[in-house]
């Protein structure tokens, strides 16, 4: 089973990879085209298993084999006779030196011990399945939901919307007849069903404008004719199949987006203006949401989510909105096909056996056991004493060759299992049943009835092992070295106290239990000597950590630890964590401070979360605390010019503003990485945080303002300006600010609605409204024009100045409808 899945993965992967490049050059092409690409992606990762299965292999040489052997392991096998081969000399120090045997000589061979190792590939299937079974539980829910609200949803009986429905069918050439079901209350508009699709509307659909019926209808429909619901269905079980591949996900999400889209220039190829159909999409996502648990299963026509991207796709005059006839997209197939089948039947090509061996032995043999040493270069040798290895300490292990570690326990204590493979040289330790440590952690105290515990180093030439079980009311050792008990005296105990060391040391494992052992036992000075013998960011942290919490440390001992992080922790997650210990149980001193202020200070930045519960310590005050000769504050702004992530940068901003209000001082370092934001939505997102904190200063907003204007979407700077429009009074000091960062707005419907804000809030000085005239001057859209000039008419206090420059505005509206309105609306004041 993992076999298969690995190679489904390597081929989904394949076809989705190069669904995303063809996409990548489609992109100035129709939204239909883009989202056929990603249907027959879809469908093709669905296919390429079962194709897999019926076409016969293509047996290529650079395809990756992908089947996966049963792992098990042999101590020894038979009993076997030694091997006449010569073997390679082991290092060996004998501790006998008896004379050459003769000829006569014989080699013991000694019975053999099977280990099986558990196939952890058993696995596999279950996890799989419970995934699909997972997702396909979901889906049902969905469809559950969608069936019942089709049996009690009332269908519509107003003769207008059914003849609309007709007339728009007939337009699109849908022949399917569609049902008009009407909610009881507030719903998203949306549709389903195969053979009978419906298309489901709120309650409040019978108040809308005779523009946004035709447009909501238009674009449900196409949503019928292009059989979405299915191809939505299709992609949910793609996901479902490969839920462990991320590329399918993101493969169905491209694929709602471009259907959206498609859907949308159905509407705008049907002659509805883009700004209007725009504003419909926009009131529709923010009034309402979909049913509960109905998104999975159906297709709704606005998601909050996606609204910003399809917002822009419709006011782009520029783009291709053609619509994909089955004759057109009949090449588009031929290629998926002629992709699909070969990727199918791909296989890698293996050798052949031989005829001059019947199997293949995977498993290295395990030379027969010789009395004098093991496997010795020269001939064996009796001898009444044992061999003595050279180099048998976890020291020598540790000198080269590369480290893997594991570390994992189950339920209270029950299962322990610590793994090191370092230089050489495999360290495990199996628990079964709870156990404890003796004082100094060097043996096993207690262990359960029934309990087991295995510790053993394999050194590769060698290894040992001690077996630990309850009998009785005692603990029973079986000591072995090389497979051959050995008495459990002062060498082997002395070897489990050094194993035990070694594991606990880079493991991690009780590390806040021994730690706190080290600091009743030796003191402060025996645990910062044990730091040096810690491996591994997370170790080093864990007792950094346990110090900390211990209690037990005066305030040079907090400054002397704190510094030891800052100079030996390399991860920033690890180190983080260390502070915001540190912050909740010590202010953080000057000398503190100093010592982190050797680290580099980016590298400070990106650990903003220790630093952030550091700010909000009752022991640092606002711009006061001096890190490395400037302010902490400045400092982690000044750093945080080299900080990658829009993501990081941009919470780190925002947790600096809401744990203290940004002073003088901070203001020009906290902009100047605002400004260092790629990301328009991050950059809008720290310029709300500093708008939405009370008692924000005019100067404040003044650098927002400033700031906004690097600001390149439409859309996100219309959503800041909003907020500042709506929330604030434009005085003499914002005003000029305020109204450069509008002119930078190109969307007429967003640079409608920014100035619209300030209309509404009400109470709006003569001035202001003045320079809202000014800057209307810059909207193209009739619509958009008109709607602001009307606004304004209702809602200020007019005199003449403010009415000539409301018809100077009026004159440059080409639609008469619209310039109409404005001097109807005029008049009537």
């Amino acid at each position: 089973m993992l076999a298969m899945l690995a190679d489904a993965f390597v081929k989904a992967t394949v076809l989705l990879v190069l669904a995303a490049v063809v996409t990548v050059f489609l992109r100035r092409s129709p939204a239909s085209l883009r989202h056929l690409v990603w249907t027959l992606a879809c469908g093709g990762v669905l296919a390429l298993p079962l194709a897999s299965a019926l076409l016969p292999n293509w047996k290529l040489a650079l395809w990756p084999r992908l089947d996966v052997p049963v792992a098990f392991d042999a101590e020894q096998l038979a009993p076997r006779a030694a091997e006449p081969e010569p073997r390679p000399a082991a290092r060996v120090v004998p501790t006998v030196h008896a004379p050459t045997p003769s000829p006569s000589s014989t080699i013991d061979a000694e019975p053999v011990r099977w280990h099986l190792t558990p196939d952890w590939t058993a696995l596999v299937f279950p996890v799989w399945l419970s995934g699909v079974g997972a997702v396909l539980i979901l889906l049902a829910v969905g469809i559950a939901r969608i069936t019942w609200l089709d049996r009690v949803t009332r269908p519509v009986d107003d003769e207008a919307w059914l003849i609309l429905v007709d007339e728009l069918s007939l337009e699109l050439g849908l022949r399917r007849h569609v049902r008009l079901l009407q909610a009881n209350g507030p719903a998203m508009p949306m549709t389903w069903g195969i053979r009978r699709p419906a298309i489901l509307l709120p309650a409040e659909a019978n108040d809308w404008t005779p523009e946004r019926r035709r447009d909501v209808l238009l674009h449900e429909l196409a949503h019928v004719k292009r059989h979405d619901f299915l191809i939505q269905l299709i992609a949910r079980i793609a996901c479902a199949v490969y839920w462990f591949h991320p590329l399918v996900w993101l493969a169905a999400t491209r694929l709602r987006e471009e259907r959206e889209r498609a859907c949308d220039d159905h509407v705008l190829r049907a002659g509805a203006t883009p700004s209007e159909y725009a504003s419909h999409l926009l009131e529709i996502a923010r009034g309402l949401r979909a049913a509960r648990a109905t998104s999975l299963a159906s297709v709704a026509m606005a998601r909050p989510a996606q609204l910003a991207t399809r917002l822009i796709d419709v006011l782009d005059t520029g783009r291709s909105r053609e619509t994909l006839s089955a004759r057109s997209a009949l090449p588009a197939w031929i290629a998926a096909i002629a992709v699909v089948v070969p990727l199918a039947a791909a296989a890698p090509r293996v050798a052949e056996p031989t005829s001059v061996s019947s199997s293949i032995d995977t498993i290295p043999r395990v030379p027969a056991r010789r009395t004098a040493g093991k496997r010795s270069g020269g001939p064996a040798v009796r001898s009444s004493q044992p061999a003595a290895v050279a180099l048998d300490t976890l020291r020598g292990c540790t000198d080269h060759g590369s480290r893997r570690s594991t570390h994992s326990h189950e339920g209270d204590g029950d299962v322990v299992t610590l793994s090191i493979t370092t230089g050489g040289c495999a360290v495990t330790f199996d628990g079964d049943g709870k156990f404890t440590f003796n004082d100094d952690f060097s043996d096993i105290a207690t262990l359960a009835s029934g309990g087991r515990i295995v510790i053993e180093v394999d050194y590769g030439a060698h290894d040992r092992r001690v077996t630990i079980q309850r009998r009785g009311t005692e603990l029973e050792r079986v000591y072995k070295v090389d497979g051959d008990v050995r008495p459990f005296d002062d060498e082997a105990k002395a070897w489990l106290k050094e194993t035990l060391t070694f594991l606990l040391r880079r493991t991690g494992f009780m590390a806040e239990e021994r730690a706190r052992w080290i600091l009743d036992a030796r003191g402060i000075q025996g645990l910062i000597d044990e730091f040096g013998q810690l491996t591994g960011d997370y170790t080093r942290r864990i007792y950094y950590q346990a110090a900390v919490e211990s209690g037990k440390l005066d305030a040079a001992g907090y400054e002397r630890i704190v510094t030891l992080a800052g100079q030996s922790i390399d991860s920033d997650y690890e180190l983080a964590e260390f502070l915001i210990a540190v912050s909740q149980k010590q202010p953080l001193t000057e000398r503190m401070q100093a010592g982190f202020g050797d680290v580099d200070h980016a590298e400070l930045a990106e650990r903003h979360a220790g630093f952030e519960a550091a700010l909000r310590s009752h022991g640092v005050s606002a711009g006061k605390v001096h890190c490395a000769g400037f302010t902490m504050e400045a400092g982690m702004l000044d750093a945080a010019a080299d900080i990658n992530s829009d993501y990081e940068l941009a919470t780190l901003l925002i947790e600096l503003n809401d744990a203290r209000p940004i002073d003088e001082a901070v203001r020009p370092a906290f902009f100047k990485a605002a400004n260092r934001l790629q990301s328009d939505y991050e950059h809008r997102r720290v310029l709300d945080a500093v708008v939405a904190r009370q008692g924000t200063s005019p100067a404040m907003l003044a650098d927002v303002l400033t700031s906004a204007k690097t600001i390149n979407s439409d859309f996100e700077l219309a959503e800041l300006l909003t907020k500042v429009g709506g929330s604030y009074v434009l005085d003499d000091a914002l005003r000029p600010a305020f109204f450069a960062a509008a002119k930078n707005l190109n969307s007429d419907y967003e640079h409608g609605r920014t100035l619209l804000s300030i209309v509404e809030r009400g109470e709006v000085t003569r001035p202001v409204v003045l320079a809202v005239l000014e800057s209307a001057k810059d909207i193209s859209s009739d619509h958009e024009l008109s709607e602001l000039l009307i606004a304004v008419i209702g809602k200020v206090k007019m005199d003449d100045t403010i009415r000539a420059a409301i018809r100077e505005d009026a004159g440059s509206i080409g639609s008469q409808y619209d310039r109409g309105r404005v001097f109807e609306a005029l008049s009537r004041d």
